[in-house]
Parts: C-alpha cells; structure tokens; sequence
C-alpha cells in the first residue's frame, strides 16, 4: 500500500468521519430507545448495561468494518468487496463475550454512574448555603456533569481493560483460523491473553482507551442525554 502522505490523510478523515459520526448517532438514539424501554422492567442500572452491551456490540462490529472499507478505498482508491450479512455475523462471533462485557460495564455502567457520581460529588462540595463551590468558587451543573461523567468512565474503562484485551487476542485467534474454541475463542482468548501478557492484560493500553471512554461517557453525561424520557423516536 502506498505511504500515508497529508493529502492521503485529509481524504480519509473527510471521508470517514461523517460516516463514523453517522453511525455512532444511530447507535446512541438506539440504546436510548432501548434503554428507556427496558426501564419499565428493570432497574436503570441493568437497562443501561443491557442496551449498550447488546448494541454496542453488534454496532461496533459495523462501525469497524465500515471504516476498515472506507480506509481501504482511500489507499487503494478501489472499492472493497462489500461484506455480506452472514461474513457480518461471522465476524461479531470472535470475543463475543467478551465484546458484550467491555461495552455494557465501560460505557452502560459509566452512563448510570455518571449521574450517580455528580450528585455525590455536588454533596461534598457544597458551601454553607448548600450550593456546590471551591474555594468559594460557585461551580455551574455543566462541569458537574461533565467531571463526573469523566470520572465514572475513567473507572468503568479500567475496570473492562481486561476484556478489550482478551477481545482483541479473539480477533487475532479468529484471524489466524484457529481450531481451538472456534467460533467464539471465549476461553482461549483469555488463556493466550494472560499467557502472553501475565498481569499486564489488566491494564496494557489503559491510558489511550480511557481518554476514549471517559471523554465518552462524560460528554453523555454532560449533555444527559436521557433525561427528557417522553421524547421517543417510537
């Protein structure tokens, strides 16, 4: 493939970030449906972790492959062979466990937390007429929402690093078609992941993907994207 020059660079952002940014907003009102209606029966907590652990993983899937064709195009300046329904599927199967833990606790759980966090957080802060403030700075709702939304990704993100990491040796196992727990390599990944990591499987790579989980979550949290529930798309 030709080296990645400026211009190549350009054309490959202006070409996938609209569609990333398309996706991500599909996959976001989706587990807002979802979620809203799961919490007619469940707890809130369990209905944020469900609909983004079952979204986010299937949507995940798209959103890599999507890019991975868009990319490809730009290098190439060829069309990929589309990716049928089935190979779509196929390619969800690796990790899935995994996928599905990572999504609902990092982003699911952050989400619930959030809220959580900045009530907590206004609590201890607050100054004698009962407003949050430091050093007898009044601190708005706006930065409340956001530095708790940060924090709680932060944590939720350390908490699943494990599971993207084991995820991503399931995509390597499947990559290399390897027999040994084929299709799903749920017990293989983790055993290769921790025999080729040892305790670094917990926390390599943290730092980068938190920054994408906690700015995630708290930018959510900020925007508090549930909290006019009567406004549905179904």
């Amino acid at each position: 493939m030709p080296q990645l020059t400026r211009q190549m660079w350009f054309r490959m952002v202006l070409r996938i970030t609209p569609v990333a940014g398309g996706l991500k907003t599909a996959q976001y009102a989706a587990m807002r449906e979802m979620k809203l209606s799961l919490d007619h029966v469940m707890h809130p907590a369990a209905s944020s972790m469900m609909s983004f652990g079952i979204l986010g993983t299937g949507f995940q899937s798209v959103i890599y492959n999507t890019l991975i064709s868009e990319m490809y195009k730009v290098y190439t300046g060829k069309a990929k062979q589309p990716v049928s329904i089935r190979e779509l599927a196929k390619g969800v199967q690796p990790g899935l466990v995994w996928c599905f833990g990572r999504e609902s606790v990092a982003m699911g759980l952050g989400l619930y937390l959030g809220p959580v966090v900045k009530t907590r957080l206004a609590t201890a802060v607050q100054d004698e007429t009962g407003k949050p403030s430091i050093g007898g700075v009044h601190i708005a709702e706006g930065p409340l929402r956001f530095t708790a939304g940060f924090a709680s990704g932060a944590c939720t993100a350390f908490a699943t690093q494990w599971m993207h990491n084991v995820s991503l040796f399931a995509g390597r196992l499947a990559a290399h078609a390897e027999p040994e727990g084929a299709p799903y390599y749920t017990r293989a990944a983790w055993t290769t992941a921790y025999k080729e990591l040892g305790p670094a499987v917990f926390y390599m790579n943290y730092p980068h993907r938190m920054c994408l989980i906690a700015g995630a979550v708290a930018l959510l949290t900020y925007v508090d994207i549930f909290h006019r529930p009567e406004l549905r798309l179904l």
